[in-house]
């Protein structure tokens, strides 16, 4: 291996949330100079992967000769909306719990808030609860029957049946009422929507596993006669 591959350097990754070590396994480098007119310009492009969850970013860097600093740009650009583990791609087993149709749509609504359209993501977490509730209750005809439902089945506390009551009814808002949502308002219904994916699939399942492992009472004795 070459030494520039053995080259280790911090860069930002979607998957781990941060920076993280990124070992560099290529590089293309592009340099231009006028010598007459003492141009001089470089563009730096490095392929990165991460350490830690072996996902791949590109580094382009560019510098010329009146740049103190150089200008530095990511692709995929650094995120601020953390993608669940059970969403990944780098994590695929994690996420084996929650039904293909929830994780895309959710995966999905990752890439509208990247691109910035909130708009887009608050009805594609609509959509996705909607989707969660006909899976596990069946279709009541309503939201709010559906929501009634799941909290009847015991998927829902009763104020978390009125939380998800704001978070379809934002939805409604931002495809009938042309509402725009703040980055504070996706981050309060995306909190409360993977809060509620999580809780229906994997924590169920988690206690199911449980139930499983604990060693069950022994029965008492039968009276002596």
């Amino acid at each position: 291996m070459s030494r520039s591959a053995q080259k280790i350097t911090q860069a930002p990754c979607k998957n781990c949330n941060g920076w993280t070590n990124h070992r560099l396994i290529a590089t293309d480098v592009e340099e231009e100079q006028d010598k007459e007119h003492f141009i001089y310009c470089c563009n730096l492009n490095e392929m990165l992967k991460c350490l830690g969850c072996n996902s791949v970013v590109l580094r382009h860097t560019y510098r010329d000769q009146d740049d103190e600093d150089a200008t530095i740009h990511y692709y995929p650009p650094p995120s601020s909306w953390r993608i669940p583990h059970w969403i990944s791609n780098h994590f695929p087993f994690s996420g084996q719990n929650v039904p293909y149709s929830i994780r895309t749509m959710m995966k999905e609504v990752y890439t509208a808030l990247e691109n910035g359209s909130l708009r887009l993501a608050a009805m594609g977490i609509r959509a996705t609860i909607e989707n969660l509730m006909i899976e596990k209750i069946g279709d009541q005809q309503s939201f709010k029957a559906n929501v009634d439902a799941l909290q009847k089945a015991g998927y829902l506390s009763l104020r978390q049946a009125v939380a998800l009551d704001s978070v379809l009814e934002a939805g409604h808002a931002a495809i009938h009422r042309q509402w725009e949502p703040k980055h504070r308002d996706i981050h309060t219904v995306l909190k409360l929507a993977n809060k509620l994916i999580e809780t229906v699939y994997l924590d169920e399942k988690q206690v199911r596993d449980l139930d499983k492992n604990v060693p069950k009472r022994p029965r008492p004795a039968p009276a002596a006669t």
